[in-house]
């Protein structure tokens, strides 16, 4: 059997587990688009369900393997996901057991596309569900937890324990489910905001003020709400936004 470890894949090896992941995903006659097919496991179960499954494959000797099993309704693509365009599908869900080193890149890809897609279920590293899902005040909580949660409703929907991957990874998995959220401001307002909110994390255990201070080129003119002497983890998508607003107002 084909594999390729240099993508940092490892590969789900339960079909029980398989099935629940498309129980999940709810496909019932949808245009399915998977992320990292690999041996093709999810692939069938997914494929059962949708009306087409368009596996995307960026290993090249997984897509021929996978090509060469002629699975219904499933069309193979050797491609990178990153490169793809989504407006080429016609509002697909998108499923994957994603390789930790890309989530992120793959989360804002779908960010910037939401309204191109119905909802995505991902497989992912314990560890980055908790900071998906991470609530203000959670030792979890940082840059991530605002941003997805901004772009999409998240819910943790189960974890599958690492002996049913192969090859196995440290740490369990977790299968979370994303659905577009409307966005509140404008793409460039909050493209502003979310490259402040980075910024700010990048001083996490410092306070608000002092974190702010170090980011940028601001020094407070005075007296400061209650919200600046708190660090960044404690605070809410609308907290930053208030204090981003008195920021660039110049307080």
């Amino acid at each position: 059997m084909p594999g390729c470890r240099r993508f940092g894949q490892h590969f789900l090896n339960s079909v029980k587990f398989a099935e629940r992941i498309a129980g999940v995903a709810g496909v019932d006659n949808e245009l399915v688009v998977e992320i990292g097919s690999g041996r093709g496991i999810l692939t069938r179960q997914l494929a059962k369900r949708a009306e087409k499954v368009i596996a995307v494959e960026l290993d090249r000797k997984l897509a021929c393997f996978l090509e060469g099993e002629r699975i219904s309704r499933v069309d193979v693509l050797n491609r990178d996901f990153l490169g793809l365009e989504l407006s080429d599908f016609s509002a697909p869900v998108i499923v994957g057991n994603i390789p930790y080193g890309i989530t992120s890149a793959i989360i804002e890809k779908l960010a910037g596309s939401r309204h191109q897609l119905k909802r995505a279920v991902f497989t992912v590293q314990k560890e980055y569900a908790s900071r998906m899902v991470a609530s203000p005040g959670s030792p979890d909580r940082g840059y991530l937890s605002i941003y997805a949660n901004y772009h999409f409703a998240i819910a943790r929907e189960f974890t599958i324990p690492a002996r049913f991957f192969s090859p196995r990874p440290k740490v369990n998995s977790v299968v979370v489910t994303l659905r577009p959220k409307e966005p509140v401001l404008g793409e460039e307002s909050a493209k502003n905001l979310f490259q402040f909110i980075a910024g700010v994390f990048r001083y996490r255990r410092k306070s608000l003020k002092n974190a702010i201070m170090k980011h940028m080129d601001w020094r407070p003119c005075g007296p400061l709400p209650e919200l600046f002497a708190k660090r960044p983890q404690h605070l809410d998508f609308d907290d930053f936004r208030r204090i981003y607003e008195l920021v660039e107002r110049g307080i």
